[in-house]
């Protein structure tokens, strides 16, 4: 077989080896692993002492650079490019889309630059520079059509890498926007405890799930005691700060995973708590009451002291299916809370599923 023959055929191997580089990386990459697959391609066609990658920052439009091999001629990379820039053969490379072959380095008159523009045919994604100790003159064109198809065939991978990285951080912020919507939706917008509408989703959800797996649930409801005195004497921003440490104050004393927290209506709350008998319930509304009480408010130079009153009741594991609706649950609990109030306030009240006798 003539050389010429060899030559030819071991040409349309590397070739087609480059044109197979996009089934070489895994989809999707990072553009970390594009970067060593394409170098690893690069060695194998030329001699370099270094290989830089510049891209596009498309917050700036100005090229920065990404990676540079070895990871010490960072600065020597940088000082090429300004180089080529100032020349103006950066930008043809840009502009025209073309590799450029420059003969002599400014410190190296034996060695040569490479210039590969990475681009497809929407977008100009950057530029790689190879510093090679190869002279210009034994740089063949046929070893520079090699490396503009490699090139080509990176700048594919590298534009899906990019579109799906992009996509992915958009899919990910829209998700954390929707749960901020969704968050904003369920939540009073005063004191961060949970409103009324997701109270209307929770609560039935929990005596379904009580009643069937025969489990115990409560619901306290808890009234801050004489509050329209708190808005008449220090006025309603004072008693929206009082409202929020109130709120606060509870938080601090509940199971954040299992139980909720809702606001009712003006000074009223209701706290649903799963897994929860009729007797700890009262224990902790207890812990709550006395908490509370000894707890000073301070509101613009004004020290506020404040009391709650609290009804009680709850389901056991008997409870027949159907038997109880979230509105006759919270009207009974709702009569509770009415008995301490008129019993001088500050106080718990707790009783049956079936209401005050």
């Amino acid at each position: 077989m003539s050389e010429k023959r060899v030559a030819l055929l071991e040409l349309i191997e590397k070739i087609e080896r480059l044109g197979q580089f996009q089934d070489r990386i895994d989809s999707p990459s990072s553009i970390k692993e594009i970067w060593s697959a394409f170098l690893a391609d690069v060695r194998n066609l030329i001699e370099i002492e270094v290989c830089a990658l510049f891209l596009v920052d498309e917050s700036t439009i100005e090229f920065t650079l990404k990676y540079a091999v070895p990871e010490d001629s960072a600065k020597l990379c940088r000082k090429e490019i300004d180089l080529q820039i100032e020349c103006g053969i950066f930008s043809w490379v840009i502009n025209r889309r073309q590799p450029a072959l420059i003969p002599g380095l400014a410190f190296d008159k034996e060695k040569s630059i490479v210039m590969l523009p990475l681009s497809t045919v929407k977008r100009t994604l950057g530029v790689v520079l190879i510093l090679t100790p190869i002279q210009e003159s034994f740089i063949t064109h046929e070893k520079m059509k090699l490396l503009t198809i490699l090139t080509k065939e990176c700048s594919l991978v590298m534009e899906n890498t990019l579109l799906y990285a992009r996509l992915k951080r958009e899919h990910l912020s829209l998700e954390k926007a929707n749960r901020e919507i969704k968050l904003l939706s369920r939540t009073d917008s005063l004191t961060g405890c949970y409103n009324r509408g997701y109270l209307n989703e929770v609560l039935p959800r929990e005596i379904t799930r009580a009643i069937r797996y025969r489990r115990p649930l409560a619901v306290a409801m808890c009234d801050i005691d004489h509050f329209k005195k708190v808005n008449d004497n220090h006025g309603h921003q004072c008693g929206d700060e009082v409202l929020k440490q109130f709120v606060q104050s509870i938080s601090e004393l509940i199971r954040h995973d299992t139980d909720w927290l809702t606001r009712y209506g003006g000074e009223e709350f209701l706290l649903v708590l799963p897994e929860t008998n009729l007797e700890n319930a009262f224990n902790l509304a207890d812990r709550l009451r006395k908490h509370l009480a000894h707890k000073v408010i301070e509101t613009e130079g004004d020290k506020i002291s404040i009391t709650a009153s609290f009804g009680v009741t709850g389901l056991d594991a008997s409870q027949p299916a159907g038997a109880i609706t979230p509105e006759a649950m919270i009207n009974v609990v709702d009569k509770y809370l009415y008995e301490a109030k008129t019993q001088g306030r500050n106080r718990v009240i707790r009783g049956p599923i079936s209401g005050p006798t």
